[in-house]
């Protein structure tokens, strides 16, 4: 009876050291890439994506009150946000617009698009936030500034529900800003 017991014991024990394992979440599109030449803008380059401070680390991140924020520990980012926002960004304003930006670097004479996020969290309500800018740059005068804020409601409840419900609005926002590309209408050198 004592050996049966020790042994139930040791097992107990056992399962209350076990550690549950990290979950990783990627910020990818959902469309399905093909191979192809890509057709990229003369008149736009994506420019600067700038994240706010408090979204970059690696775990997702709730709104739990009156500006207390709080990062999962075991929900987390498979890479860094910035990167993350900044591939989604660009493949879903692509989509959007019917062609690639080329960063600025690469495309010199172009109108810049500079994008920040300031918000990008749950909420205890089941509630997925946003809340970012855009603005279109060219020879160091800004030509367009624009705000988009919004928010959805989880599908489910949980992590995986909340990256989905960022990932649409972040979808609503390069929608919003490719919209934005082609009421701009062509800019001529001389502007």
């Amino acid at each position: 009876m004592k050996v049966a017991g020790l042994l139930v014991l040791v097992l107990l024990s056992g399962c209350a050291s076990q550690t549950i394992p990290p979950t990783y979440y990627l910020l990818r599109s959902d469309q399905d890439l093909q191979s192809s030449a890509l057709r990229t803008s003369k008149q736009y380059s994506l420019g600067s994506v700038e994240i706010a401070a408090y979204l970059d680390q690696p775990g997702l991140v709730m709104a739990m009150g009156n500006d207390e924020m709080r990062a999962a520990s075991q929900n987390l980012w498979a890479e860094p946000i910035y990167d993350g926002v900044r591939n989604f960004l660009s493949t879903e304003i692509a989509r959007a617009s019917g062609q690639e930006l080329l960063p600025t670097k690469l495309n010199k004479n172009s109108t810049a698009v500079n994008i920040r996020i300031d918000q990008l969290h749950g909420t205890l309500d089941g509630q997925a936030q946003i809340v970012a800018y855009w603005w279109l740059v060219r020879d160091n005068e800004v030509s367009s500034l624009n705000r988009f804020a919004d928010s959805r409601a989880l599908a489910t409840s949980g992590y995986s529900a909340l990256v989905n419900a960022e990932k649409l609005l972040l979808t609503d926002l390069a929608q919003k800003i490719a919209a934005s590309l082609t009421s701009q209408g062509p800019i001529s050198a001389a502007e």
